[in-house]
């Protein structure tokens, strides 16, 4: 029994020292990078290996956009393709919303998948935008505009409203705190149309998680949520006035890849594959809010 034991510790230990390696393997070098700008708020770089050019921010650990060089539409990070999901929320939303610009990716794919909806990006960082334009093909056209500018702010101060509006901001490795509070979610509530959806990149693998489950269950009510299975990502699907059922979703997902053939999405696998039904999380437990929402302290706090 403990010759058995120690083979399977010794098993186990093998493959996870072989994982590390190849993650290690897999991480960007100095060699790889092929820009970095200081900005106001963080140190932005760009690294280019394989085919596959990132943009990486605060470090080169961060991987907080990617594309292929020869496919621009393959979405080589698990979450960016798992927001699409989105589409079996809203049938055919006019006008969208997209707080966090990275390298575009969700922005390109909502533009292929919508080409008539009016989109609408907000991005803090000047310098990430000057990199997404350079690096990463992104460009506004007719029905596409650009705000320079922190999204809470602009979002109470416009009077627009969306079909959908989709949350992928991050700065330092999490979600800024002010994004992430039972204030932050009302103004977004606010500003979602009649059976307008939020979709929001989370993380799953984070004490968070469970905060972030009781604020946005104190200000939608029930919602849904996609866990990754090659990343620690978690997209939470909520709205004002509740949600499809999750058939109805897979329906339209169907029904989508049937008549609009998005290229390089799997979105009824997708659902299939990372649908989680009824989240939960421990009684009691607190919602973030303006006075309290330590993200950075719950960030790595498992």
């Amino acid at each position: 029994m403990k010759k058995c034991l120690k083979r399977f510790i010794i098993f186990v230990t093998a493959i996870i020292f072989s994982l590390a390696i190849v993650f290690l393997y897999l991480l960007p070098t100095s060699a790889d990078v092929i820009d970095e700008k200081e900005s106001p708020y963080q140190t932005i770089f760009i690294s280019e290996a394989n085919g596959i050019r990132r943009m990486h921010v605060g470090s080169l650990l961060d991987r907080s956009s990617a594309m292929d060089l020869k496919d621009p539409y393959r979405h080589v990070y698990e979450y960016t393709a798992m927001m699409m999901l989105v589409s079996g929320y809203v049938d055919a939303p006019k006008k969208i919303l997209v707080v966090g610009l990275g390298g575009g990716t969700v922005t390109r794919t909502l533009r292929m998948i919508y080409p008539d909806a009016e989109i609408t990006n907000v991005e803090f960082d000047p310098e990430i935008v000057a990199m997404a334009r350079q690096y990463f093909g992104y460009a506004e056209d007719a029905k596409m505009k650009l705000v320079v500018e922190d999204a809470r702010r602009w979002l109470r101060r416009t009077t627009e409203q969306f079909d959908m509006i989709l949350l992928d901001a991050y700065h330092g490795g999490y979600i800024p705190f002010h994004l992430t509070t039972r204030e932050f979610l009302g103004i977004v509530r606010e500003r979602l149309s009649q059976g307008g959806v939020v979709c929001s990149n989370t993380w799953i693998s984070q004490a968070l998680a469970d905060r972030e489950s009781a604020t946005y269950h104190a200000v939608f009510g029930g919602f849904h949520h996609y866990i990754g299975k090659l990343s620690t990502n978690r997209i939470v699907m909520a709205a004002p006035g509740g949600l499809p059922s999750p058939e109805v979703v897979r329906n339209r997902l169907a029904e989508l890849e049937a008549t609009r053939k998005p290229q390089r999405l799997d979105l009824k696998g997708m659902f299939e594959n990372h649908f989680a039904p009824n989240p939960t999380w421990p009684d009691g437990t607190k919602v973030l809010t303006d006075d309290y929402a330590p993200v950075n302290l719950l960030k790595d706090d498992t």
